[in-house]
């Protein structure tokens, strides 16, 4: 009954749809239901110099006709195989092709499929073995490479791990049994083909069982496997004759094994527990893989929704890159025109109103002591990038501006000043007439104030470019790089920006240089100097007047 099911067409079916898409969706986070078969370097023939250096997946399929095998890489075309004594020479080519020449080890895999009569349909992948001493050509960490290639193919909870451990060895001191306990410990998914038979020790039959010393308690339980020896290799001698030796030591040592179930001895009974365990498994795990294969579909199909139309030509380039400049320009205007939309901006807004009101609470004269040309324009928001309050900020910085001017120039009426003039009037004595203050004297007064100015405007135009820089910056992020797909245009208008922000910059700074520059020269617009002087005129008209009307009269 077992073997009709495993051979029915819809076993198959199934079987080689999961091995289409094992192969297919190799890079996908996809897991398959697939048998893993992994152990150690003991167990393979050592003196054969033919052991698995990459992943092997060996398809079983069942066959009425002609038998034969196949072999291919990933980039390797289809060799035909009719002759099953070659297959062990077409593996070793293809390792060398795959993995190197020497010893190294790789993770991509060969694809063995023999097709056979009287066999089920079976799947299985065949792992290196752990090395845990490199050879002279191998890489030091070989060992970790190794397990690290094991745990990607076990950790999957579709995967049955396949241990191979001789009959001599404590089960529960596999490295590989180990490691798979990592991922399943409870030992649901895993079974052991315990190879080497007829190295048996004393206690087989329970070890077989699950029970006694160095055994384990496996749900998919162990199955006894007869190897050919090194002699019986290189004599090629056949797996048909092998297994008719398999049947016969069993026979020969009954004291030893007749307590073992059936289902537990011989190579014929490990693939039937394999096969069936598989088509349990895909049966199983059907469901779900269809539904994370149609989840990935509709993933892939957003994605293909989400790209964009191709650019191909020069013209709907300039098109797309003009379209991209229009709607970053839009969202810098709603921010210039003091259009927001964020709700953070007031609570930071308050904290500005409380700074100024105690600035306005401070004293006049205190104010005035203030000579540091050392200043800071831009608020305490201003340092936040997310910043987007662009009118804001920036009148912020012109107010401060405002103050660290005010606040840089000596207070003109203070004793101090009103000494330090007194002492320069001094110095120029004879210079001019008595009553007359020097023009240096003036000039080198104006001067000393002069010199503040300089360094205040250009570190306003600094602060400035720097605000504006970061923000505009973090806008033209936050409206590309996640709402376009166009990315070299995307880069390209980047370059823009920030080339157009130094242009600027270097602008602005020609301008107010060119204003410091007028600004130099020593005038005055201010009316109170000559009304002065024209009353002082008019007053001695008046006397002149008077006397000369006294004159008169007399």
């Amino acid at each position: 009954m077992l073997a009709t099911v495993l051979k029915s067409d819809e076993s198959q079916r199934l079987l080689m749809a999961i091995d289409t898409m094992r192969e297919t969706l190799r890079e996908e986070k996809i897991a398959l239901p697939e048998i893993v078969v992994v152990g150690d370097q003991s167990v393979l023939p050592r003196a054969q110099e033919i052991c698995t250096r990459c992943p092997l997946e060996l398809r079983m399929k069942s066959t009425t006709g002609q038998e034969y095998a196949t072999i291919r890489g990933k980039e390797i075309n289809e060799t035909k195989i009719t002759n099953f004594n070659l297959i062990a020479e077409e593996v070793t080519r293809l390792t060398k092709l795959i993995a190197g020449t020497g010893t190294n080890v790789s993770s991509e895999p060969i694809y063995l499929t023999v097709h056979k009569r009287d066999v089920p349909d079976l799947t299985l992948i065949d792992l290196p073995g752990i090395t845990r001493n490199p050879l002279k050509d191998q890489p030091k960490d070989i060992h970790l490479q190794i397990l690290n290639l094991i745990k990607t193919y076990i950790e999957p909870e579709t995967a049955i791990v396949l241990h191979v451990i001789p009959a001599s060895v404590d089960f529960t001191t596999s490295e590989s049994m180990k490691v798979a306990k990592e991922y399943d410990p409870k030992c649901r998914r895993q079974a052991i083909a315990v190879s080497k038979i007829d190295k048996y020790d004393k206690g087989i039959d329970s070890k077989l069982q699950g029970h006694g010393p160095g055994s384990m308690k496996l749900d998919l339980g162990c199955v006894a496997v007869l190897n050919r020896s090194p002699e019986e290799i290189e004599q090629n001698v056949s797996f048909g004759v092998m297994r008719q030796r398999e049947k016969q030591f069993f026979l020969d040592h009954p004291d030893a094994f007749q307590n073992v179930p059936e289902e537990c001895k011989g190579s014929e009974q490990l693939v039937k527990k394999l096969a069936h365990i598989q088509q349990e498994r895909i049966l199983s795990t059907a469901p779900k893989i269809i539904r994370d294969l149609k989840q990935q579909i509709k993933a892939m199909k957003d994605k293909l929704k989400a790209m964009p139309v191709a650019v191909t030509s020069e013209a709907e380039c300039w098109i797309k890159f003009n379209e991209l400049i229009k709607e970053y320009r839009e969202c810098i205007r709603s921010k210039v025109n003091g259009d927001y939309q964020n709700e953070s901006a007031i609570p930071m807004m308050m904290e500005d109103a409380s700074e100024d009101e105690r600035l306005e609470e401070t004293d006049d004269e205190e104010i005035c002591q203030v000579s540091s040309p050392i200043v800071d324009f831009q608020s305490p928001a201003v340092s936040r990038k997310t910043d987007d309050r662009i009118a804001y900020q920036v009148y912020q910085c012109q107010r401060n501006f405002q103050k660290a001017v005010r606040d840089c120039f000596s207070n003109f009426f203070s004793q101090s000043y009103y000494k330090k003039v007194l002492a320069m009037l001094d110095e120029a004595a004879g210079v001019a007439l008595p009553n007359f203050p020097s023009f240096q004297v003036i000039e080198r007064l104006y001067r000393l104030e002069y010199e503040k100015l300089p360094y205040i405007c250009h570190k306003l135009i600094s602060d400035i470019t720097e605000y504006l820089k970061t923000v505009l910056l973090w806008l033209f992020n936050e409206t590309f790089e996640k709402a376009t797909n166009y990315p070299r245009l995307v880069q390209r208008l980047r370059d823009v920006v920030e080339k157009e922000i130094e242009a600027a910059q270097h602008l602005c700074s020609e301008h107010v240089e060119r204003q410091l520059k007028m600004e130099r020269r020593v005038f005055t617009l201010n009316h109170y100097y000559m009304d002065t002087v024209n009353k002082q005129k008019a007053k001695k008209v008046k006397k002149d007047n008077e006397a000369a009307s006294a004159a008169a009269s007399t």
